[in-house]
Parts: C-alpha cells; structure tokens; sequence
C-alpha cells in the first residue's frame, strides 16, 4: 500500500478539498475578529479555538481522502476513507477536551465558530464552488 501523491485521478478532489480549507480558514478569521470586537480577546481566543477544532480535523481527513484514487486502488480508498473519518472524529473530541481545559470562556463563540466552519461543505454546492 504505497502512496500516491500525484495521482491525477484525486487532482481535482485535492484542489477542491484546498479551496474549501482556505475559505473555512477565512471563515475562520472574521469570526475572530467579530468575536473579538463583541466579546474582548477571551471571545478570540475561544473563537480562535473553534476555528481550530474545526479546521485541523478537516485537513487531516483531506489528506487521508486524497491518497488513493483509481480502480484498482478501490480498496485502499474506502480504507483511507475511513480512517480518515475515524482519525477526524478522534481529533475533534481530542481538541474539545483541550479546549475546555485550557480555555476559560466564554464558550459560545467557540461553538459557533466551529459549527459554522464544520458545516461550511454543506454550503459549498449552493455557492457553485468548482474544483477547477
């Protein structure tokens, strides 16, 4: 099971998965700022932190999504897949568990950054965002 970087066959899927990180990533950033302007550095941080919970988790199953790709490699894709899924989910609940240790609130704008920016793929098919 060897990887493959240059795959031409998950060019396009990359490129995408790319794009979507920059614009959560930007996402990301204005509500930070927003946050920080309603609620002080304490709301950034917890914003900021949202953003990262989100945004981490993301790109690491980006990268195991865009590992494999063809027909004969069929199998490694489902696995890669999954393992990124499962990667993910870990991750995600790694972080929150950070979080709220480290971080002291206020807690909604840490809630609120990550849902958006989590959801922000949902988002992506009705903004007509093409990979090419």
């Amino acid at each position: 099971m060897t990887k493959k970087t240059n795959n031409r066959l998950t060019l396009a899927g990359r490129r995408l998965a790319k794009r979507l990180l920059v614009v959560q990533a930007a996402a990301t950033v204005f509500f930070v700022v927003f946050f920080a302007w309603l609620y002080g550095a304490s709301g950034a941080k917890t914003a900021f932190a949202g953003g990262i919970i989100s945004l981490v988790p993301n790109t690491v199953f980006a990268v195991y999504a865009f590992r494999f790709g063809g027909a004969r490699s069929a199998s490694e894709v489902v696995r890669s897949f999954y393992a990124g899924e499962a990667v993910k989910m870990v991750l995600t609940m790694v972080l929150f568990a950070l979080a709220f240790i480290t971080l002291s609130g206020p807690w909604l704008p840490l809630f609120i950054v990550f849902s958006v920016v989590t959801f922000m793929h949902w988002l992506i098919p009705f903004l007509n965002f093409k990979s090419n």
